[in-house]
């Protein structure tokens, strides 16, 4: 049974109904965002060599810090597995609301569920009172630009990566005006 606080979409899979879940992430031990992070990044092992340390802290402060991980993060969960997640930061409100990590575990990639995921992230977001926009940076190279224009985010600028992941592309800065700014 969900809790009236998760989310769930029916999405149709063949002939198959199944069903996505929004889940807190101390639902799961600690772990799960690092364990999700190396896997949606798998397709290159460069990624994990110049990231992993990064990873790990972010994991150890959600863990960390529940009362921060429960109102500030999600994890998209299919037939209770946990498939991807993503963060955010609230501390430049009412300014913005910054995209942090945002993965899709490699073989839950390109089926809808990272859509559905920053979705469901940029409804809870938006539930701040007077929040004037929600902002992420990503870069060039990946799949990433293309799902956040497709939930509604325009880029403002780009600028080239000139460090150790200047094979993941330039950096991209999208966001999405809610109010005046």
């Amino acid at each position: 049974m969900l809790m009236a606080s998760q989310s769930d979409y029916m999405l149709q899979e063949g002939y198959i109904d199944i069903m996505l879940e929004f889940k807190k992430f101390t639902d799961f031990p600690r772990g799960t965002m690092y364990d999700i992070l190396q896997d949606a990044y798998s397709y290159d092992a460069r990624n994990r060599k110049i990231w992993e340390n990064n990873w790990k802290e972010s994991d150890d402060f959600f863990y960390d810090n529940p009362d921060i991980a429960e109102k500030y993060g999600l994890v998209t969960c299919l037939d209770g597995e946990p498939i991807g997640f993503v963060t955010w930061d609230p501390r430049n409100r009412p300014e913005y609301v910054e995209i942090g990590y945002n993965g899709i575990r490699e073989k839950y990639k390109r089926q809808g569920y990272g859509h559905k995921q920053l979705e469901e992230a940029i409804r809870r977001i938006k539930e701040y009172k007077g929040l004037k926009k929600i902002i992420v940076c990503t870069n060039s190279n990946l799949a990433a630009p293309k799902n956040y224009e497709s939930v509604g985010f325009t880029m403002y600028d780009r600028k080239p990566n000139e460090t150790e992941s200047a094979y993941t592309g330039d950096y991209l800065y999208y966001e999405i005006v809610l109010g005046t700014v």
